[in-house]
């Protein structure tokens, strides 16, 4: 695929023109355009689909989108739709109308979110301990989970109504173990006694969910023991990508190989085998297609199961069918809104037909609706994984469930508020069920960030579709060769690596707010944990130099931006980045780049404490760069 950019003469993108290849040479055009105001801002996005207008107030907070389909749009199923959002004066969301209904925000002196208001009325409410970590979530007064810390403020135990959770972690900050107990949590609380092995509860005999997690010294899990499950063992190649999942069964124990650019090879394939652009053509019984996009657009499974997919003007999926010996056996239709989130599908299974709605909190998925019934969905907090479900049946009660998850939050268990497992799944390598041995409840869950669809196989995966069964995805990174070289790569590895958008994978133990390091290992998305990333869900955290950047390349021979030591911060309008920045913007109107580096140590570090950031950070933060500057012969 080709691509050719314009751009006007401020530098702002005004029109990207793309040319797809295809697999019998077929050269499709399709263009973008993007109209802008004066300042670069993006007033208007149109494309053969749909036009999308944008507004701002003063200060370019968004405050609408509003979109208008073409005529072939609407052959796609995309709709007109206004999204409307309001900022409180510090410049946090406050509410957010989409046609699936509007949310309220509130929040604490810290901006901490205190109370969620869902369009039904209802209050999801957060309480806080005065360090700003969770302690309790409950829906108008009914009680979700209590929430108990250590000194570091991690979780150690979690009421789950009848149940009692509690987790335990290694040197490194890794989930050790966890196990969910009968016994009352004023009991369990003992864990948090230093004088107690809180690792000798694990397999207690009044806990009916337990396991184990063992890590290598790359930080890759190595050996997991479950009650439920057994033990499984994993194997990875030497940078990291996994080689092999050994259940201890023959029929279950998988292995991989793969080729330079991380595509999944068979055992009867030579590894300098080419594949052209990473379209994966065949992968043990299955054979793929591709359109001139590198959307995949056929699937054979066998001899008798065919699966086709058609995409919109920005490789979303809008419809799917599966035929088994020529006769149709499902489909589905897929709509989006105006920030690329799915909001409805119709699903077909057999002749049974289903419609689902979907509600978004920012990029979350946070509740779905079928007629006569809805499902509300709970995470732990910064995270995508989730942490409990309340379904409402028209005329019923309220039904709570909670979920029990592995290291990285992929769901195992669901159960109810007695304690009883509704649902329990073993997983694959790659996130495809090999088992599941319960299931008095439907739980569509999978890896953080996806909603498994039945009349598929495939996991939504927020802006693209995930393929469980080869472990990639279906279409081409929309954030290009940002999200890696391999456009179709899910990650190294399934046992620490999640990707809750379909974007970038998130390194295992990644980088979180108040983390010092090199700017240029900090600032890339993908080396970021989860709930730390530069998106207005996470505060907008962003890596900040101890010495400023343009200071330092006017100042300072031999300076690299990337090699210097810099900060994760917070960016939003409040906290410290954007404190610290406006500090520093009113310091350069008054005094210019002049000054030494003696004085920009002193000043940035005074700044980084009148900004609020811990004195530690601000601490390491001037060590790091002294060392840094220091090599440079600067202080000289």
């Amino acid at each position: 695929m080709t691509r050719r950019f314009s751009y006007n003469l401020g530098g702002h993108l005004t029109r990207v023109d793309e040319i797809g290849y295809g697999e019998r040479a077929e050269r499709p055009r399709r263009t973008s355009e993007f109209e802008r105001d004066t300042i670069g801002r993006l007033l208007a996005k149109l494309n053969a689909d749909a036009r999308q207008d944008y507004t701002y107030d003063d200060a370019d907070r968004l405050l609408s989108i509003e979109r208008l389909p073409t005529a072939h749009g609407k052959k796609l199923g995309v709709s007109e739709e206004t999204l409307d959002f309001s900022y409180d004066l510090l410049g946090r969301l406050i509410k957010e109308t989409t046609p699936q209904g509007a949310l309220s925000y509130d929040y604490d002196p810290l901006s901490n979110l205190t109370t969620l208001t869902l369009p039904t009325g209802q209050h999801l409410n957060h309480l806080y301990y005065g360090s700003g970590h969770l302690h309790q979530l409950n829906l108008d007064g009914q009680l979700i989970s209590d929430m108990e810390r250590d000194d570091l403020h991690r979780e150690v135990l979690r009421t789950q109504g009848q149940l009692t959770s509690c987790f335990g972690y290694d040197a490194m900050g890794r989930k050790a173990w966890q196990f969910a107990s009968t016994l009352p949590a004023e009991k369990l609380s003992q864990i948090l006694n230093p004088g107690i092995q809180p690792e000798l509860l694990v397999e207690h005999a009044y806990n009916p969910i337990h396991r184990r997690h063992q890590y290598d010294p790359a930080g890759e899990l190595i050996r997991t023991l479950d009650k439920l499950r057994g033990e499984i063992k994993y194997d990875y190649e030497a940078n990291g990508q996994l080689h092999s999942r050994d259940t201890g069964k023959l029929v279950d124990s998988e292995e991989f190989r793969y080729d330079a650019a991380a595509n999944r090879l068979n055992f009867n394939t030579s590894q300098f085998d080419h594949v052209k652009d990473n379209r994966l053509k065949q992968w043990r019984d299955q054979e793929y297609a591709y359109d001139a996009w590198g959307n995949l657009i056929e699937k054979r499974s066998g001899m008798n199961r065919l699966q086709t997919f058609s995409y919109d003007g920005e490789n979303r999926l809008v419809k799917a069918e599966t035929l088994v010996n020529g006769k149709l056996e499902s489909s589905g239709a897929y709509r989006y809104d105006s920030l690329g989130r799915r909001v409805a599908k119709v699903s077909a299974v057999n002749g049974v037909t289903e419609q689902k709605h979907f509600l978004w909190q920012s990029l979350r998925l946070l509740r779905e609706e079928t007629p006569g019934q809805s499902s509300l969905y709970i995470y732990e907090p910064g995270s995508y994984a989730p942490l409990a479900r309340v379904d409402q049946s028209e005329g019923e009660e309220q039904t709570l469930y909670y979920f029990h998850t592995d290291q990285i939050g992929t769901p195992l268990e669901m159960t109810d508020r007695e304690g009883q497992i509704v649902w329990q799944a073993t997983y694959k390598a790659w996130g495809a069920l090999e088992t599941l041995a319960v299931n008095e409840v439907e739980q569509n869950l999978r890896f953080q960030g996806q909603y498994f669809d039945d009349e598929t196989g495939l996991h939504y995966n927020t802006f693209r579709y995930y393929d469980p069964e080869v472990g990639r995805f279906v279409t081409q990174d929309p954030i290009g060769l940002v999200g890696g070289d391999n456009l179709y790569q899910y990650a190294p590895n399934s046992t620490g690596w999640t990707d809750p958008w379909g974007w970038s994978c998130n390194r295992p133990g990644g980088y979180k707010a108040g983390d010092v390091d090199a700017h240029g290992n900090l600032s890339p998305g993908v080396n970021r944990a989860s709930g730390h990333k530069n998106i207005s869900e996470d505060k907008l955290v962003q890596s900040h130099h101890f010495i400023q950047d343009e200071w330092a390349k006017r100042n300072v021979t031999g300076y690299k931006r990337n090699d210097a030591p810099a900060v994760l911060l917070k960016s939003s309008s409040g906290e410290p980045h954007a404190v610290v920045s406006s500090l520093q913007r009113t310091r350069r109107r008054l005094s210019g780049f002049g000054g030494t580096i003696k004085e920009e140590f002193g000043t940035a570090y005074k700044e980084l404490l009148d900004a609020g950031v811990n004195p530690d950070a601000a601490k390491k933060a001037a060590s790091k760069s002294y060392k840094y500057f220091d090599s440079l012969g600067a202080f000289k």
